[in-house]
């Protein structure tokens, strides 16, 4: 039920138009995250300070592997469904970087400024460098690992079987600068930095 409620949350709070209903289901699947993704977004009551002008940057960090680059292409699809969607009265405007140094990525966020930090799957060993870059320029950080969230990034958006999870480290999310609403903590099941 928990599932079912946080997509709908999802969808009925993120201003959306979506394209024509997708038959690959990774896509279908990849705009549902996306769409859970930006809810999640809403829910920040800080988010005006970390955006600028009217516009909502959201950055997707892969490894150079063929798999990373694989969900990194998947969020960018989810993305591509969704031309008009508005967090918080605000346009979305997603980029595409590669890990690369730490003073390289580093370089990268200040440029754009984002808000939320997509980091793909395989980055599980540079999550002390990318929570400490997240902490430094107010960056909320969102993976599809548990263990990636309890190792330090805020948010996790784990799939199910039978449908998707919100998963939050409290700690992290309000080191990056997030101040989550009570609506979004009721959805979410909330983990501790370095708990099992």
């Amino acid at each position: 039920m928990r599932g079912i409620l946080t997509i709908a949350c999802a969808l009925a709070l993120c201003t959306t138009t979506v394209r024509a209903e997708p038959a690959d289901p990774q896509a279908k699947a990849a705009a549902r995250q996306v769409l859970i993704a930006l809810r999640v977004l809403a829910y920040d009551k800080a988010l005006a300070e970390r955006t600028s002008g009217g516009v909502v940057t959201i950055v997707v960090v892969s490894s150079g592997r063929a798999a990373s680059r694989e969900e990194r292409a998947r969020w960018l699809a989810g993305f591509a469904l969704l031309p008009k969607v508005k967090v918080g009265g605000r346009s979305v405007r997603v980029v595409a970087l590669d890990l690369g140094s730490e003073a390289a990525l580093d370089a990268q966020l200040a440029k754009h400024g984002p808000a939320l930090m997509i980091v793909a799957s395989d980055l599980g060993a540079a999550t002390d460098g990318l929570r400490k870059l997240a902490r430094a320029r107010k960056i909320i950080t969102l993976s599809r690992r548990e263990d990636a969230v309890r190792g330090g990034l805020a948010i996790g958006l784990i799939s199910g079987h039978e449908r998707d999870e919100i998963v939050i480290n409290l700690e992290a999310s309000r080191a990056q600068g997030a101040r989550f609403g009570a609506g979004l903590l009721q959805l979410a099941r909330l983990v501790e930095e370095g708990s099992p």
